[in-house]
């Protein structure tokens, strides 16, 4: 904006330093709750075990159930951030022999990516048969087409659209909102009783570690999950996962 009106930008080395003082502050109080407040926030990663949990509290007999557990499955299988999950139409989940071929827009790189799906070896976490037991559910609830993931009202029903004061709000063919879908996550994992931070995040976060602790090579993770290459946060989530696995420590 500086830039665009011809002024010279703002220096910042001085705000930065009170910025890196307040750090060092909360970091190296004596109080663990302050001290708390100078770590990143992150979410919890959602490995299988994790994943086992929630799922077991999902009722897939209604539609939402099946709709939560697709997404559970099919976020955690695509790495996806939720942002790319919401967007995702029953036209981009495609099935074939091997599994689902899903085309997901990744927002942060700007790109189409086709993404493999491979059925999973036990039916109650194959996120091919979770999509496909949703895509049936919603054909016969008379949907053949338009987003995925819909809000379903209470008594099970595909949600009529939302309006305030008369006029429509929100997406007129019912699709979740990412916010919604990284509700979803938190509500589930809470149902769970599992402790910690759980947010949309956290599918794309276990898919990392449980990929990398299973022995993927870390580029075929990063392309997988749609991070660019030499990504820091994708190296955090390996870092984590490593550090017992591959302990430099180990042997000395």
């Amino acid at each position: 904006m500086h830039a665009a009106a011809d002024v010279s930008p703002p220096q910042t080395k001085g705000a930065r330093k009170v910025l890196a003082g307040y750090r060092e502050m909360l970091a190296t109080s004596t109080d663990p709750a302050t001290r708390a407040r100078s770590r990143p926030r992150r979410a919890e990663p959602a490995i299988p075990q994790a994943l086992r949990a929630m799922l077991a509290t999902v009722d897939r007999t209604t539609l939402a159930g099946r709709r939560d557990a697709a997404a559970l499955l099919l976020g955690y299988a695509c790495a996806a951030r939720v942002s790319e999950l919401a967007a995702l139409d029953v036209a981009n989940v495609r099935e074939t022999p091997d599994g689902l071929l899903v085309g997901l827009y990744r927002r942060k790189l700007k790109r189409h990516d086709e993404v493999a799906v491979p059925y999973g070896a036990n039916p109650a976490t194959c996120p091919v048969r979770a999509v496909r037991a949703l895509t049936t559910a919603l054909a016969e609830a008379g949907r053949t087409g338009g987003p995925l993931f819909i809000r379903v009202d209470r008594h099970g029903h595909l949600a009529p659209p939302l309006m305030r004061r008369g006029r429509p709000i929100g997406d007129p063919a019912g699709r979740l909102s990412a916010e919604a879908l990284a509700d979803v996550v938190t509500r589930i994992a809470a149902a769970a009783d599992l402790e910690g931070c759980w947010r949309g995040h956290s599918l794309r976060r276990g898919f990392a570690t449980a990929a990398r602790r299973a022995g993927a090579d870390l580029e075929r993770i990063g392309r997988h999950g749609g991070w660019a290459d030499g990504s820091t946060a994708l190296l955090g989530y390996i870092e984590e996962a490593d550090r017992w696995s591959d302990n430099p420590v180990t042997g000395l």
